[in-house]
């Protein structure tokens, strides 16, 4: 194979199994497939961006470097987030208090910059509201939406990732749910049926 030949398949599995049988291009296909994937689902538990971004290249070279314990009889995305899971509970353990000081800094200082364009103010409320929301959640509550919802796992696989029963999962996802939608109602009124009065009260 030359080195510009390109690693069989394309998807993540696929090019999972390429990177362990040692395919030219392989590596950087699986990295490039994989990077935004693991980024979102670290978003997702984190719940905060800049915690995404350092933990999604952390997350990116665990994986690698523990690609060759990947069991292949088991879905490879099943493995993937239960790693990405995992590293993700760890670091909200280690980081937890030095992550508010952050927060904390940044909402002081950002009185201090000029206003921003209407369209990047726009994406930047749209992100605030994301984060917010999913912060609002518990873990748990978190954990079942983002792997079930977002990542769009069956009921059976999220059950298996973070060790509960399939009706433990359906709970959790009931209450993050009904949660989301308050406090998403709550911040953007209007976008959430019934979630304002025509005369601006909440219902």
């Amino acid at each position: 194979m030359s080195d510009l030949a390109p690693p069989s398949g394309s998807g993540p599995e696929a090019l999972a199994r390429a990177v362990l049988r040692g395919e030219d291009g392989a590596l950087a296909a699986w990295f490039g497939a994989e990077h935004r994937a693991t980024w979102k689902l670290c978003f997702g538990l984190l719940a905060d961006g800049a915690e995404a971004d350092d933990a999604a290249q952390d997350a990116m070279l665990h994986l690698h470097d523990h690609l060759a314990r990947w069991d292949q009889g088991r879905p490879y995305r099943a493995w993937r987030n239960t790693v990405v899971l995992n590293l993700c509970r760890d670091r909200m353990r280690r980081a937890k208090t030095r992550r508010r000081a952050e927060e904390h800094a940044a909402g002081a200082g950002s009185a201090m910059h000029l206003a921003d364009p209407v369209e990047e103010a726009a994406q930047s409320e749209a992100r605030e509201v994301l984060r917010a929301s999913l912060a609002a959640l518990s873990p748990r509550e978190r954990e079942a939406f983002v792997l079930r919802d977002l990542e769009g796992l069956p009921t059976q696989e999220t059950a298996a990732a973070l060790g509960v029963t399939e009706s433990t999962v359906r709970a959790l996802l009931t209450l993050a749910r009904r949660r989301l939608r308050r406090i998403i109602g709550e911040r953007v009124p209007g976008l959430v049926p019934g979630s304002a009065r025509p005369d601006g009260g909440l219902p």
